[in-house]
């Protein structure tokens, strides 16, 4: 019987790659559903300060004021505008209608839920690339990893952290070949918030790859899908001026300044300080770099470009780093000896620890807006339907009274140009939203406020920079129609003089 030819060997890797890994063995369902409640029970441990924290920072109370509006029967932009796709204020609205309260801790527990969802998936995928080591490395980093930031970022309910799941998701469908279901998930990242657009970088990399152009075509489709459906619910022309062309001051250049340049440096250099034992791996991911690796760096590329667009350094934005971090750390480690990968996840848990003590004391340690007593004077002096004005950036009134916005504008910013990030003193006329100033006096025409509360005289997030009286609009409608009656913690509270009426502006928006 004649001998069987021998199978011809398998080249070597050639020089600057690797030998493929060995693949783990599929989880059954039961064990994965025993390692996402593992995950989730480390989530949600490391964010019991969400529980005892009454407001961690300011976006947090300006989606909870979207919510309260929606679950009214207001409508996105048209009642409470922000420069943000609508899948967030909607999700807070979910919550606040299933709970049937407006409490920021059930926000924060779906937040811990995207936690360990994006945890768990990349458990599955660095399981795939590395095998089970770097699966658990994995999800294990990425909870850490997601409180390492001051717990205004890193334990608040934020845009980024309800992206996560679905931009981690479209990685892992795009390097399996599901390019219109990654296009999907993109889409879904981006309606959490627009820098998810940047995912389809590596997305488009990977399914151009397994499926050529035919796959670069189907995940465009299956970006471009869901946008047009949310489009069409909420308005075309709303959703693409409130998130793309209504940003354009927002993202200009001239928010280049050496105080943001002095920001950026202190934000970088505590996230790098505090993520340092999953950072410290990442030189050796670049060394041992293999062509299966690059859409994990191009996705490292395009979440560092979305933090900087704007050059606005807030903490929170950095969260969208972390995905491909943990994977790259994670294929790094998976050659690494055990004693280096105990050490690793030994370092980030006891870092992980102390930033979940802090989050406890997060209201002590950063004096915020002072806005308790004048929302409880609110809520006593007024009835349900009246409506308040909060002229500033102090949207925890609104929230904490239970009264709704007299205009969409929840915050001055989009009236003076004043926005978190710049220096406060950066007030100017031509940074304001266009056409911003005619759709406010449309809505304070429409439904009159009983109380316009001026925050200026406080001096809170730079109000006094652009107090009312810089502002002939608002500031003869005050001096006609409004009388002072008190101040509460330096917030001026201003009355409507009964049956005094406001005139609708000469000049209407069409931007309805």
């Amino acid at each position: 019987m004649p001998a069987r030819p021998l199978a011809p060997a398998e080249p070597a890797p050639a020089e600057g790659e690797r030998p493929a890994p060995a693949p783990a063995a599929p989880l059954p369902w039961r064990r994965l559903v025993l390692v996402f409640l593992a995950l989730l029970a480390l989530a949600a441990f490391l964010r019991l300060p969400g529980w005892f924290v009454a407001v961690f920072n300011s976006d947090e109370t300006f989606l909870a004021t979207q919510a309260e509006v929606l679950n009214r029967g207001g409508e996105l932009y048209l009642e409470a505008a922000d420069r943000k796709p609508p899948l967030v204020p909607y999700l807070y609205a979910l919550t606040f209608s299933v709970t049937g309260s407006t409490s920021l801790a059930y926000p924060r527990a779906l937040a811990t839920v995207a936690v360990a969802l994006t945890a768990f998936l990349c458990l599955l995928e660095a399981r795939r690339r590395w095998g089970a080591r770097a699966g658990w490395i994995a999800g294990v980093l990425m909870v850490f990893a997601s409180i390492l930031l001051p717990p205004q970022d890193g334990q608040a309910a934020n845009f980024e952290i309800f992206m996560l799941p679905t931009m981690t998701a479209a990685l892992i469908l795009a390097a399996r070949g599901k390019a219109g279901s990654s296009g999907v998930c993109v889409a879904l990242s981006t309606l959490a918030k627009q820098t998810g657009a940047a995912t389809l970088l590596p997305v488009l990399w990977d399914v151009y790859r397994e499926r050529g152009r035919r796959g670069v075509r189907d995940a465009l489709i299956g970006f471009a899908v869901p946008l047009v459906l949310v489009a069409l619910a909420v308005g075309p022309g709303q959703l693409i001026f409130w998130a793309v062309l209504g940003n354009g001051s927002y993202v200009g250049l001239r928010s280049i300044s050496p105080e943001v340049a002095a920001k950026l440096f202190a934000v970088t250099i505590g996230f790098v300080a505090a993520n340092l034992a999953i950072l410290w791996h990442l030189p050796r991911a670049w060394r041992e770099r293999h062509r299966d690796d690059i859409d994990l760096w191009l996705l490292l590329i395009s979440a560092a470009i979305s933090v900087t667009v704007g050059f606005r350094f807030f903490g929170h934005y950095f969260l969208q780093l972390l995905p491909p971090l943990v994977l790259l750390t994670a294929g790094a480690l998976s050659r690494a000896s055990m004693r280096t990968v105990k050490r690793t996840v030994a370092f980030s848990a006891i870092v992980a620890g102390g930033f979940l003590v802090v989050g406890f004391f997060a209201e002590r340690l950063v004096p915020d807006a002072k806005y308790r007593q004048v929302a409880a004077y609110v809520a006593r002096n007024t009835n349900d339907d009246d409506r308040i004005l909060v002229w500033g950036h102090v949207p925890e009134i609104y929230w904490a009274s239970g009264r709704e916005p007299a205009t969409r504008f929840l915050t001055s910013g989009f009236l003076t140009g004043a926005a978190g990030g710049r220096p406060p003193q950066d007030v100017s006329a031509d940074l304001a939203t266009p056409g911003a100033w005619d759709l406010f006096l449309e809505d304070f025409a429409a439904h009159p406020p009983k109380y316009v509360l001026d925050t200026s005289p406080a001096g809170i997030r730079g109000s006094q920079y652009y107090p009312p009286g810089k502002f002939p609009e608002l500031f003869g409608i005050m001096r006609s129609s409004y009388e002072y009656v008190r101040s509460i913690d330096g917030v001026a509270v201003y009355e409507r003089i009964p049956g005094s009426l406001i005139q609708p502006p000469t000049t209407t928006s069409t931007r309805r």
